[in-house]
Order: C-alpha cells, then structure tokens, then sequence
C-alpha cells in the first residue's frame, strides 16, 4: 500500500522525473519590512480541471501542506520579524499551511528544517538540481520539532478565484490565496 504522504506529494506536485524535464513554475516575493528584507520562494500548482476542495480532502492526516509545487517553499529574513504578532528570527525557514477539515482558519507553519536535497530522492536528480531542497515524503510529523511558529491566518474574500497557487504582499500582509481560498496575516518588523 502507498502511503498517503507519498500519494499526495504525487497529487500536488509534477512527478519528480517530469518536473526536472518541465519544471513547474516558480514565484518569488520580496518586500522590505522595518528594514529587514524578505523574501519567498515557492511553486505555484495550478487547478486545471480538479477541484481545490478535492485536493484538500485527500490531505494526510496531519492536514498539512506545503504551500507550493516540489521545492520547499523557503522564507528568507535578514532581520527579525513578527509574522501574525510572533517573533521570526532573521534566518531561513521553510513554510507549510495546515488546512483543517472544517472551515476554521488555515495556519501558517514556519519551520527550520530545510527540505532534503533532491538528490538524495532520486538518483538521476540533473546536476542543476541536485541541491534544491525537496519536501519531507513521509510527512510534517518527522520535522514538527523544528516548527518555529503556527500562526492563525485571516479568511479574505478570494477575489479572481485564480487557478494557480499564489503567494503575495499585500500591504504590511502576507495573502496565500488558490482558487476560492485565499488568507491573508499582518507582517511587521520585531
């Protein structure tokens, strides 16, 4: 039997083999906050033709996701900052939403650990990536003691109901926003 990380990693993201071949698209956010610059680099899946709510639904038990397509999706801050009014010290983190069953808020989940090398996954990883951190398959439970912060996000209108996952600034606020779900949560310097 497959385990249900390893079916959703697959359902969420380009198989490995493809991805190295068409890699999926990435996005990248920066803003400067109370003079510490941030930075994100994550995946953006698209819907196509599935239902966001379908997809959530085969979420592992957990209930956690990890906020883009492949790669990590990595938080990078040169200085301290509070994300949801707690303290994220200047560093590099990687991100994951926890999306409950009901309709309660998701949670940002900030966390240290890195990702493992896409080589270490797959033995005929191209040299170019190789190195790029790749999402624990066997779920956020092996990495939930590096976990940093789990910060409430806030429920926000979606508005274009896009088909690709989006990560952006709004103002002084991060907006995670897929399809009909879109969260927002206020950043500022420490």
């Amino acid at each position: 039997m497959i385990p249900r990380s390893l079916v959703l990693a697959l359902l969420f993201a380009v198989p490995v083999g493809t991805a190295a071949q068409d890699p999926a698209p990435r996005g990248a956010v920066r803003a400067e906050v109370a003079g510490a610059v941030v930075t994100i680099d994550h995946g953006r899946p698209g819907l196509g033709d599935r239902m966001l709510s379908d997809l959530l639904a085969m979420l592992p038990e957990e209930r956690v996701w990890r906020a883009g397509e492949n790669q990590v999706t990595i938080l990078e801050a040169s200085g301290d900052i509070r994300i949801g009014g707690q303290a994220i010290p200047a560093g590099r983190y990687s991100l994951y939403l926890h999306i409950p069953t009901d309709d309660a808020p998701w949670s940002l989940l900030v966390n240290r650990h890195q990702g493992i090398a896409l080589g270490e996954l797959w033995s005929e990883a191209p040299a170019a990536m190789r190195d790029e951190p790749w999402p624990m398959l066997s779920g956020y439970a092996a990495i939930e003691d590096q976990e940093v912060a789990r910060i409430a996000l806030s429920a926000e209108e979606s508005g274009s109901g896009g088909d690709t996952f989006e990560i952006a600034w709004t103002g002084d606020s991060l907006r995670f926003s897929w399809g009909p779900a879109a969260y927002t949560v206020a950043v500022s310097g420490s």
